[in-house]
């Protein structure tokens, strides 16, 4: 079963966490609307990466200001990786909370 990381949490990673040091670099990441709406999933050398919905940031034509966050955040996960990445964009099916979408995987190669 895949781990939730609540990434943006103050807990410490633990020393077997899969990927902690990209994770550590996604904690380090700026955020554009200050909330850090980004969660991640780790299954094995997959990161399955969601937006946590907050009201506001989406205008009238659908453009979602949180989106910046999470393209961030995919960056700086990728960056801290030893590997070759991979994106990939079709959802594993997880079952989220409300209000948590499904946004990209990163896998390393």
């Amino acid at each position: 079963m895949p781990v939730m990381n609540m990434v943006r949490d103050n807990k410490p990673l633990s020393e077997n966490t899969p990927m902690k040091e990209a994770l550590e670099m996604v904690r380090w990441a700026p955020s554009a609307v200050n909330k850090q709406p980004w969660r991640v999933v780790m299954d094995g050398k997959h990161a399955h990466f969601y937006e946590k919905k907050s009201k506001g940031y989406v205008d009238a034509t659908g453009w979602d200001l949180q989106k910046v966050d999470i393209g961030i955040t995919l960056c700086h996960f990728a960056y801290g990786l030893d590997e070759n990445v991979r994106l990939i964009l079709a959802d594993p099916g997880l079952p989220v909370p409300e209000g948590v979408d499904y946004v990209a995987t990163l896998i390393a190669t």
